[in-house]
């Protein structure tokens, strides 16, 4: 007999998933830095703003994409930055030159920035509302 996984669990695991690559990304690429600009033939100038422009697309658009989620639905906006953030990824490793290389990380930025926005948003709907420490739902704030 098959059991089926609750929504929660599934929007968990591909939320935490997303996440974890958008995170990933924004950090390991200082590593391979020397080589990248190595094999592309590309300035320090070059470098500075392959790392800064991920983070800075992600800063720039974090709040205004949660926004649009919450218009639009987060679920949709969520499957839309795995999409633009796998297709700048793929564009990322075939870039031939510096400049195209900071392109496509503005534009696996814009993916991040759609992952992160909505990630806590879903997992948030998806688990019910409850008091860790006593078991019961928690209908106010106060």
């Amino acid at each position: 007999m098959k059991k089926k996984l609750d929504y929660k669990w599934v929007a968990l695991s591909v939320t935490s998933v997303g996440t974890f690559m958008a995170f990933v990304d924004s950090s390991v690429v200082v590593i391979g830095l020397p080589t990248i600009l190595k094999d592309l033939n590309a300035s320090i100038v070059h470098g500075i703003w392959i790392i800064t422009g991920y983070t800075l697309m992600l800063t720039i658009l974090l709040v205004l994409l949660g926004r649009l989620a919450d218009l639009y639905g987060r679920v949709r906006l969520y499957n839309l930055g795995f999409a633009v953030f796998t297709v700048g990824s793929l564009l990322c490793a075939l870039s031939q030159n510096g400049e195209q290389l900071i392109i496509y990380r503005f534009l696996q930025g814009i993916g991040g920035a759609l992952l992160y926005a909505n990630s806590g948003a879903i997992i948030t709907d998806a688990f019910p509302k409850m008091n860790l420490v006593w078991g019961w739902e928690q209908t106010s704030w106060r």
